[in-house]
């Protein structure tokens, strides 16, 4: 599978494991090249990797679609979700705060 084809949740999940990934192999490698103590290289790696996962999350607040990451906003939401104008994949409707509470209610 080539990037072409790949959805945007694959994209978002393949991103956020390369981070995670990448800050593994960069900790232990300062661990092992110098004399730092861990504690302080891991506390900063677990560091970028939130700031890191935070700032890759945060694109999944706006209403996107899950297959090709384009604009949701203003789609009608029909009884199984919204259908993206460009691909064609059916998204999960977001809702706002308050209409979660009156779902529960």
């Amino acid at each position: 599978m080539n990037a072409t084809t790949r959805n945007f949740m694959e994209r978002i999940r393949l991103k956020a494991m390369a981070v995670v990934l990448a800050v593994i192999v960069a900790a232990v490698g300062v661990i092992a090249w110098s004399t730092i103590p861990a504690w302080p290289v891991i506390g900063v790696g677990v560091a970028v990797v939130a700031v890191a996962l935070n700032s890759i999350g945060s694109r999944l607040e706006k209403a996107v679609c899950y297959g090709c990451g384009g604009s949701m906003a203003g789609q009608p939401i029909g009884e199984r979700g919204s259908i993206c104008p460009t691909c064609g994949t059916i998204n999960q409707p977001l809702l706002a705060k308050g209409e979660i509470e009156d779902e529960r209610a």
